[in-house]
C-alpha cells in the first residue's frame, strides 16, 4: 500500500484517538450498529465490512459468528485489526471498496463510519456502489451511512491522553482537504511522545448524489434506519438491488 493511504501513518494510534475524542457516544453508536445488523441477520450469516479500519464491526461480528471479510484499503490499519482480533478474527483483504471483486457473496455489506466520504468522485461512487452489489448474495442488502454537512468541519480536542487537530479546507462540489495532526502524551511527560500527520481528500455527498449512482448501478434505497443509530450525524440508509427488496425485520425479531 502507499505511503499516502489514509490512516497508514497513525494506524497504531487511531482506536487511541478516536476513543479520546468521541468516548461514550462512538460506543453508544457502534452498540446501535451492532444491533441493527443483529436484526437484519437474526441468525450467523455472511457480511463484508467495507473499510473496516481496526475491526471496530468486524471483530465482534466475527465474535458473533458471523463469517466477515474485513475490506480495508490500510494494510496498517488491518496490521492493528488482526493483532487485536487473533487467529479467529476476520478474513482481511487490503483495497479500496471501488476495488473489491472477491468470489464471495454476503448477505449484508457494511459501509459504516463515513466510508463512502472517502471515495471522492462521481465515477467512484458509482464503482463502490456497484462493487458492494456485486458482492450480495441473493436477498442481500446493503447497510451504509451518509455524514451530514455538520461533520465536515475542523476540530480540536485536548486530553490529558492526546491533543488531536483536524483542519477541513472546504475545495468546492463538497470536496474537503483533509489534514489531522496527533500528539500522544504521557500524563507526566511534557512534551509529547509521539506526533503523527495525515493528509487526504474527502467528500461531502448529497443523499441525491447517493440515490443518483445507487439508480445507476441497480440499487435502491429500501429503508431509512437513521433513528435506529441516534447521535451520528449521518442518515444510515438500507440499500437492495432493484430485484431483492424487502423490508426490514421488526426489531427483536432474533
Amino acid at each position: 500500500m502507499p505511503a499516502s493511504t489514509p490512516h497508514d501513518s497513525w494506524a497504531e494510534a487511531y482506536d487511541l484517538a478516536c476513543d479520546e475524542e468521541f468516548g461514550e457516544l462512538l460506543g453508544r453508536i457502534t452498540a446501535a450498529t451492532l444491533g441493527l445488523v443483529a436484526d437484519l441477520l437474526p441468525k450467523p450469516g455472511a457480511i463484508v465490512d467495507f473499510g473496516a479500519g481496526t475491526g471496530r464491526l468486524a471483530i465482534p461480528l466475527a465474535a458473533a459468528g458471523h463469517a466477515v471479510v474485513a475490506v480495508e484499503p490500510s494494510a496498517a490499519m488491518l496490521d492493528v485489526l488482526a493483532a487485536k482480533a487473533g487467529p479467529r478474527g476476520p478474513c482481511r483483504v487490503a483495497c479500496r471498496m471501488q476495488d473489491y471483486r472477491g468470489e464471495a457473496r454476503f448477505d449484508l455489506a457494511l459501509c459504516a463510519f463515513g466510508v463512502l466520504s472517502y471515495v471522492t468522485t462521481c465515477d467512484g461512487l458509482d464503482a463502490a456502489l456497484a462493487a458492494a452489489r456485486a458482492s450480495l448474495a441473493p436477498g442481500g442488502r446493503i447497510l451504509l451511512d451518509l455524514p451530514r454537512a455538520m461533520l465536515f468541519a475542523s476540530r480540536r480536542c485536548e486530553t490529558a491522553r492526546i491533543l488531536r487537530e483536524v483542519d477541513l479546507e472546504p475545495l468546492g462540489a463538497g470536496l474537503f482537504a483533509y489534514c489531522e495532526r496527533i500528539e500522544l502524551r504521557d500524563p507526566s511527560h511534557v512534551p509529547s511522545l509521539r506526533r503523527y500527520e495525515d493528509r487526504f481528500k474527502i467528500r461531502a455527498w448529497s443523499r441525491g448524489d447517493l440515490d443518483r449512482a445507487a439508480e445507476r448501478v441497480g440499487l435502491v434505497v429500501e429503508t431509512d434506519v437513521s433513528d435506529r443509530v441516534p447521535g451520528s450525524g449521518a442518515d444510515w440508509l438500507l440499500l437492495a438491488p432493484h430485484d431483492g427488496i424487502s423490508a426490514l425485520p421488526p426489531r427483536g425479531s432474533r
